[in-house]
């Protein structure tokens, strides 16, 4: 049982990752479309096309909306969770000091 609730879990936190920018998703910068590299400095991304790369504000670029894209975000964020917390969830539950961790998309769960 504890392992259908983390799943469906974690399954509503990579809803949220639908707005938020990922790496490997595709955004708008200037007209052309990139590829998000690197994002480790939000709220400065890299982005890449071709052989240019470029490091840009993530209020000067936006995502390439559609089904596809929305699906794409959604399987990276359930991804990242099943593979870096959902052992460690289903293992102890969400403790005080994970609700300070950049990961939630979002407020953490109270």
């Amino acid at each position: 049982m504890k392992a259908i609730y983390w799943r469906l879990f974690i399954a509503r936190l990579a809803l949220r990752w639908i707005s938020k920018p990922n790496l490997g998703d595709e955004v708008i910068y200037q007209g052309r479309r990139w590829v998000l590299i690197q994002g480790v400095r939000d709220p400065i991304w890299a982005l890449v096309a071709g052989t240019d790369r470029v490091e840009v504000h993530r209020d000067d670029f936006r995502k390439v909306p559609g089904l596809r894209a929305a699906w794409q975000s959604f399987r990276a964020g359930y991804r990242f969770y099943m593979t870096s917390w959902y052992s460690i969830w289903k293992r102890e539950g969400i403790q005080p000091w994970m609700r300070g961790c950049q990961i939630w998309a979002g407020d953490p769960p109270k």
